[in-house]
């Protein structure tokens, strides 16, 4: 379960805010575990933010194909932004290739 919600965070853009107690009990497991970066409010506010997801959770991610398809290249030391923009040379492929005569 966790991996799978980390693969939701992931997926959108950060800093993110949740509400729901399931999402919140999840994001404790994830810091607990060193995953990601996150805020959790006590009552009476019940409430998570998601900061960033650390060098650890990238490397999880990794080993876990994500995104679907192709692996990443594992580069050394990969940091968040080496990562965001090997995401935006794939995501930018299709469209280049629909381009060309």
């Amino acid at each position: 379960m966790s991996v799978e919600f980390l693969k939701q965070i992931a997926a959108t853009p950060l800093p993110k805010s949740f509400n729901a107690a399931k999402d919140i009990d999840a994001i404790r497991i994830l810091r607990q575990a060193g995953l990601v970066l996150a805020l959790v409010d006590e009552p009476p506010e019940r409430a998570a933010r998601v900061l960033a997801i650390t060098e650890k959770g990238c490397d999880e991610l990794l080993r876990f194909h994500y995104p679907e398809g192709r692996p990443v290249r594992r580069l050394a030391k990969v940091n968040w932004i080496q990562l965001a923009a090997a995401r935006a040379r794939e995501a930018i492929k299709p469209a280049d290739r629909r381009r060309d005569p």
